[in-house]
């Protein structure tokens, strides 16, 4: 007797098509949910305003790395203090480059006394350090304005006028 012949046939079970689709909607349903947990949460950007020149230029001049801050967006909480965050393109990447998120705080965007919330702030400028991380309300948000659009090359209009959300 050959090997072939010694082994038992193999069974094959054909599952209807009304089966099928039904199994599959049973599957994306229970995918669904989890699969929406990991997209994260929205931001609402809608209250965050393009960063002052002036603010800009006081951040970079804290920076302790190479690099310089674009995509600059302050979010106003209700109590009038803000949230400025930015992103980092360090100076050896070009303009498509996914950079760090910075976040600092302060009572006058103006000013020049800011405090840094998050990690790559703190490591990465020499402005004090806040007592304080991203979980105080309104750094989320003013860090989700800038995730919309880092890694994108800054606009030459939006530079000029940071005043005017683009």
């Amino acid at each position: 007797m050959t090997e072939a012949a010694a082994s038992p046939p193999k069974a094959t079970t054909t599952i209807p098509a009304g089966r099928q689709s039904a199994g599959l909607a049973v599957i994306v349903a229970l995918a669904a949910p989890i699969l929406a947990a990991c997209a994260g949460p929205s931001i609402d950007s809608s209250g965050c305003d393009v960063a002052l020149i002036a603010t800009m230029e006081t951040l970079d001049a804290g920076l302790t790395e190479d690099g310089m801050l674009r995509h600059g967006r302050a979010h106003e909480r209700a109590d009038g203090e803000f949230f400025v965050s930015a992103e980092l393109l360090p100076a050896d990447k070009d303009d498509d480059f996914d950079g760090d998120i910075l976040t600092w705080f302060t009572e006058d965007p103006a000013g020049a006394d800011f405090f840094s919330v998050d990690e790559h702030a703190r490591d990465r400028s020499d402005w004090k350090e806040a007592d304080f991380g991203v979980s105080e309300d309104g750094a989320i948000t003013s860090r989700g304005c800038v995730l919309a659009i880092r890694g994108e090359p800054e606009n030459d209009e939006c530079q000029e006028r940071r005043e005017e959300f683009c």
